[in-house]
């Protein structure tokens, strides 16, 4: 759609939604035009854990290198990554103690040096622990004996996506198939964007009081204000390394045909062009 006038439900339009559904009745005298506030998002979830261990000097070099990656939005595999931990960039070099449990001559103490196993009866199979009956290198240090204790920081990122649903002050029973009609939106216009950051609220030409908020000319009551409130709440979650957020402002009207909300319709255009009446 080419613009935001082009989603509002025109007058031939809701007149044609009441002829179909309503057999002929038309519309109510009362009525109102308001937005749905619409707020979409994803966020990087990142959790770590660590763990006490000994790694080579080698490795030791690598991982005074390794740095955590910045929270990346667009990677819907998510990331994984180590580093450091703080405390032991300063670690020093000691006996490896993996090693204290490796024979002093290299014979494997799984095969006892034979280079080979029973796997039952008569039948053996090449030792996997060792070559030619002589131990594998020390998984930690590689040979050397000699290991530095570090902690490391184990991490994971995971992409998670957001979504909330705002609607202005409607009457009771117009409230569940509203939601639902917004919850089954395929898509949403672009030009129904709208940045939360902007001042919707309107000057009072009486008194000079600021009225409630309006995006243009559209009622949206409390909703901008909650979901402001949603989407600073998300930012804050400790649990997230990054958020981004869009918002969007659906036109619809609403008709009564008593104060109190009675015989209360809504009129709205979905993505597609088609009019939809509730309830």
């Amino acid at each position: 759609m080419p613009s935001f006038e082009d989603v509002i439900p025109s007058p031939a339009e809701v007149e044609a939604a009441f002829e179909v559904r309503a057999g002929g009745v038309r519309p109510p005298a009362r009525s109102a035009r308001v937005v749905a506030i619409l707020v979409t998002g994803r966020g990087v979830e990142r959790s770590s854990w660590s763990d006490d261990v000994e790694v080579s000097e080698d490795d030791f070099e690598r991982l005074l290198e390794e740095q955590a990656p910045p929270p990346d939005l667009n990677d819907l595999n998510g990331a994984k990554f180590r580093t450091l931990d703080p405390g032991s960039r300063g670690a020093k070099v000691q006996r490896c103690t993996e090693c204290r449990y490796r024979p002093a001559d290299g014979k494997c103490l799984r095969c006892g040096g034979t280079g080979s196993i029973l796997v039952g009866g008569d039948d053996s199979e090449q030792c996997s622990g060792c070559t030619n009956g002589i131990a594998l290198p020390c998984a930690v240090c590689g040979g050397t004996k000699r290991a530095v204790p570090v902690k490391i920081v184990f991490g994971e990122d995971v992409l998670r996506r957001f979504a909330h649903i705002f609607l202005p002050e409607v009457p009771f029973a117009l409230r569940e198939p509203l939601t639902r009609f917004f919850k089954e939106r395929a898509s949403v216009p672009d030009v129904l964007a709208i940045d939360l950051a902007d001042d919707f609220a309107g000057a009072d030409a009486y008194r000079g009081r600021r009225s409630r908020a309006e995006v243009k000319g559209h009622r949206a009551d409390a909703a901008l204000a909650l979901a402001k409130q949603y989407v600073e709440r998300v930012r804050r979650m400790p649990s997230l390394a990054a958020v981004e957020a869009a918002a969007f402002a659906w036109p619809f009207a609403v008709f009564s045909g008593d104060a109190d909300g009675s015989a209360a319709y809504a009129v709205a255009k979905d993505e597609q062009a088609q009019i939809h009446l509730f309830p």
